[in-house]
């Protein structure tokens, strides 16, 4: 049968040459958690010991998963194995139908956690469940699905009691690998131009997805940059913008700007896009505030969300006046931020804001995924690696 075809698990160890001891199961919903997965089997794959094997879970907004599986050139199972399948951990960003799954589930965040309400289908804003840290993402008719919840801030262990108390004792923090990787990432800034081929100031617009969005309210704004000529632009969207309308489509929306000199980067590209930025302009997606913690002068268009859970750390970042001028707006933001000293201590407030380890998420992470497969840790060093260097869209 087909989804016996791939010999994984505990009974694999005859069809291998070498004699792994544990088997992980990265899990990927979408384009969108698939960054966060692979943070984390990056601190795995170096250890002999540890097979990791990838799966797709059902999901809405699985556009563009299959391709970019098959590009990691690691082991792919279908669904259905996965889940007949022992597994010593399971590594997953999000939570549909992991509760199918045999093994230790560690839930990582994708995004700044305690950024959203519920949506509509779950209650809307009115429900007050940050996604996330609520049962509908972390239970399955009562029982608690995860064996770990990392957090990055210990500041949300009273907010996982507030909404899923259940979750509590299973909670660990961690900190932020994705911000750790944008600012070891920052130092090479040059390298990242570079690979966007910019040569003047780079102004970053980042969109998060639906109807709140800068892309869907506020993208007027890449226009103005445009006509400016001071800046080289660069844009980044969701993926869920892209497969939810279809890339022909979006393209199709963008032909025009792209013709001005629009830069369009590939969504799971955003990271390397902000590791060029000198300036960022985003929404109320989580690109805003990993910008501004990792030390990019950010302003955010368009307001909070009606979505927006309290206390959010995007919810902090300066906001774009729409009734000023934009290029004198970018200018004193970039200037505000031109004194060492100064954007050091901004940037290490933002990042103060999604993190309480800077700089240990990488060690942190590893020992408890080893912590959960039961195997001795590694005693080489674990330090966050820069982010991969951006790719454009090309038609």
């Amino acid at each position: 049968m087909e989804w016996l075809r791939v010999p994984v698990g505990r009974d694999a160890a005859a069809w291998r040459t070498v004699p792994t001891e544990r088997t992980v199961l990265a899990v990927v919903h979408t384009l969108a958690c698939l960054g966060y997965v692979l943070d984390a089997v990056e601190l795995l794959e170096p250890d002999q010991r540890v097979q990791v094997v990838f799966a797709q879970a059902p999901d809405l907004f699985a556009g563009g998963v299959p391709e970019r599986l098959r590009a990691l050139d690691a082991i792919t199972i279908g669904w259905h194995q996965a889940t007949h399948t022992d597994f010593d951990l399971v590594l997953a960003a999000d939570s549909g139908s992991v509760h199918q799954l045999h093994g230790p589930v560690l839930a990582l965040g994708h995004g700044v956690p305690n950024n959203k309400l519920a949506p509509p289908a779950l209650g809307g804003p009115a429900s007050n469940m940050v996604v996330g840290l609520s049962p509908p993402w972390l239970t399955w008719y009562g029982r608690v699905v995860p064996a770990a919840v990392a957090l990055p801030h210990r500041n949300l262990l009273p907010v996982l009691e507030r909404h899923c108390p259940q979750a509590t004792p299973v909670a660990v923090v961690t900190g932020d690998l994705c911000l750790d990787r944008l600012r070891a990432s920052r130092p090479y800034q040059h390298r990242y131009r570079d690979a966007l081929g910019v040569k003047r100031p780079l102004v970053a617009v980042t969109s998060t997805w639906g109807p709140e969005s800068l892309f869907a309210r506020g993208w007027g704004v890449v226009s103005e940059l445009l006509r400016s000529g001071q800046y080289d632009v660069a844009a980044v969207l969701h993926p869920a913008a892209w497969y939810g309308h279809g890339t022909r489509q979006v393209l199709g929306w963008l032909r025009e700007q792209r013709r001005a000199g629009l830069l369009v980067v590939e969504p799971t590209s955003w990271r390397g896009l902000v590791a060029a930025a000198d300036v960022l302009v985003g929404d109320h997606g989580s690109a805003t505030a990993y910008a501004a913690g990792a030390g990019v002068p950010v302003l955010r268009a368009g307001g909070p969300a009606t979505h927006t859970a309290p206390g959010s750390p995007v919810a902090l970042t300066p906001m774009l006046a729409p009734d000023r001028p934009l290029a004198a707006q970018l200018r004193e933001a970039a200037e505000k931020t031109s004194d060492a000293t100064q954007k050091a201590s901004e940037a290490s407030e933002a990042a103060n804001a999604l993190t309480s380890e800077p700089g240990r998420a990488a060690g942190l992470l590893r020992t408890h995924m080893y912590r959960l497969m039961s195997l001795r840790e590694p005693e080489t060093a674990c330090a966050a690696a820069p982010v991969p260097l951006p790719t454009l869209i090309k038609e």
